[in-house]
Parts: structure tokens; sequence; C-alpha cells
């Protein structure tokens, strides 16, 4: 998967690579235009996220939208 089919697939979100020094860093993905309230943070969603790999990236933006799913107003 790349970055720009990861963008696609998740455009509530903001994706981008860290740096670690000259290396590539991890990968991250804030949501935008979101704020999360009391009750989303209790369930477990967050404003920012991280992983390795695009994959790996994928499968918590994943697990956010279910998260996010099971929050009651």
């Amino acid at each position: 998967m790349t970055r720009e089919e990861l963008a696609v697939s998740y455009p509530s979100w903001s994706i981008w690579r860290g740096s670690c020094g000259e290396k590539p860093g991890d990968w991250h993905a804030t949501r935008r235009a979101h704020r999360i309230t009391p009750q989303e943070i209790n369930a477990g969603v967050y404003m920012t996220v991280d992983a390795r790999t695009l994959d790996e990236l994928a499968d918590v933006l994943d697990d956010q939208a279910a998260k996010l799913g099971t929050v009651r107003p």
C-alpha cells in the first residue's frame, strides 16, 4: 500500500512519515476536522496514531474507525 492509496482510503486523516535523523521514521496519521470528545477518548479514540509501516497504519486506522463507531453521542 502507498501513502496515496491510504490517503484516499482514509480522507479524514492527514498521513505523513516522520524522520529519525537522516533515516525515514514511522508513519503517522492525525484526524482532520474532528475534535474527539471525552467519551471517545474513553473508548480509545485518538487524534494522532502511528505505526512502523503503512499496512500497520491501515490496521490502526481501521481499529480507530471501529472504536469511533461504538461511541454513543
